[in-house]
């Protein structure tokens, strides 16, 4: 597009005043080379052109340049009386001829380089509101998909809390001799179970500490604390991970205290976690002294939010290894993506 080779060479001023130097080098050989076949009357006639073209690709200022050398050598070799500046009628005629033509070529040009470029700015706007209508879009179809996520996860979250209250209280029932007993232990557990629930909802934390979450967390599901193994330094996550690994760790124990390793008497848990170099988060839990382990013939919601959304949280993958001595959960992702959003 010439235009676009304009704008290249209005770039680079050594382009463009070389261009009016050699405009004006050939106009004025053609002008020499083709006098003696010209009418008398026209010596402007290879000038215009070297203006003209010298003004649209280099620029107003070389094309002004331009045009005022080819208006003094047309003066001084082509009008008469040849070889000198004299000043009369006829020749204060033709200059303002050449004066006006040029002058109106110029500006022409100049008003048709600035409608481009401002149809250019225009073309940047309507682009850049595209790419921002894009981006909405996504957004609303990410928050669609996140609602439908939700909404899938709450309707798990209300079966799981169900079947949670009834091993509670069965487990009372079973571990008291005394009815009142069972009645208190039973009492402190749902309410256990109340606050662990509070915490998977709330979404305005502050950072927290992983040892709290998870303690946290496994409080309604465990009933002696030293079924509970805990290894891993002083690590704060902020609301999205503590979020997400909340999520995780409820899912683990609801299903340990159903089927694994807090539904026996022996049982117990060891959970761990550590962060390596890059903000690397790793995460375990591991199921000891409990029933027998086998991986289950259908995966429910419940693993596909361990092994799927949780991992998103973190930008990472996990993974669930049924091992005949208990399941061993991992998690592995990044700390950095969030923190640095948030920095």
């Amino acid at each position: 597009m010439v235009f676009e080779a304009a704008k290249r060479v209005r770039s680079s001023p050594l382009s463009a005043w070389s261009l009016a130097c050699v405009a004006f080098g050939l106009a004025l050989g053609l002008r020499f080379g083709f006098d003696h076949i010209l009418p008398a009357g026209f010596p402007y006639l290879t000038f215009f052109p070297a203006v003209i073209l010298t003004a649209f690709f280099a620029g107003p200022r070389p094309g002004l340049v331009c045009a005022i050398a080819c208006g003094l050598s047309a003066w001084f070799w082509f009008i008469p009386p040849f070889g000198s500046f004299t000043l009369g009628t006829p020749v204060l005629i033709a200059l303002a001829f050449y004066l006006f033509v040029v002058g109106v070529d110029i500006a022409l040009i100049e008003a048709m380089h600035g409608a481009v470029r401002r149809l250019e700015a225009e073309r940047a706007i309507n682009q850049q509101l595209l790419a921002q209508q894009k981006l909405h879009l996504e957004e609303s179809q990410a928050q669609q998909r996140q609602q439908r996520v939700l909404q899938r996860e709450l309707s798990h979250r209300m079966k799981n809390t169900l079947a949670m209250v009834q091993a509670v209280v069965s487990q009372s029932l079973r571990n008291a001799t005394d009815p009142k007993e069972a009645a208190t232990m039973a009492s402190a557990r749902i309410q256990a179970l109340a606050r662990a629930q509070d915490m998977l909802t709330a979404t305005d934390w502050a950072a927290s500490d992983v040892k709290a979450i998870v303690e946290a967390s496994i409080a309604p599901h465990v009933d002696d604390p030293a079924r509970l193994r805990l290894a891993g330094p002083c690590v704060d996550l902020d609301a999205r991970h503590a979020l997400g690994l909340a999520l995780a760790i409820h899912e683990l124990a609801t299903n340990a205290t159903k089927y694994g390793a807090l539904s026996a008497d022996g049982g117990h848990i060891a959970v761990s976690w550590d962060v390596g170099d890059g903000e690397r988060f790793s995460f375990e839990w591991r199921e000891e002294g409990g029933p027998p382990v086998s991986e289950p013939n259908r995966r429910g919601f419940g693993s596909r939010l361990t092994e799927r959304v949780v991992p998103g949280y973190f930008q990472g993958h996990a993974q669930t290894e049924f091992a005949p001595r208990g399941l061993v959960y991992q998690l592995d992702g990044s700390l950095a993506a969030d923190r640095h959003d948030h920095s």
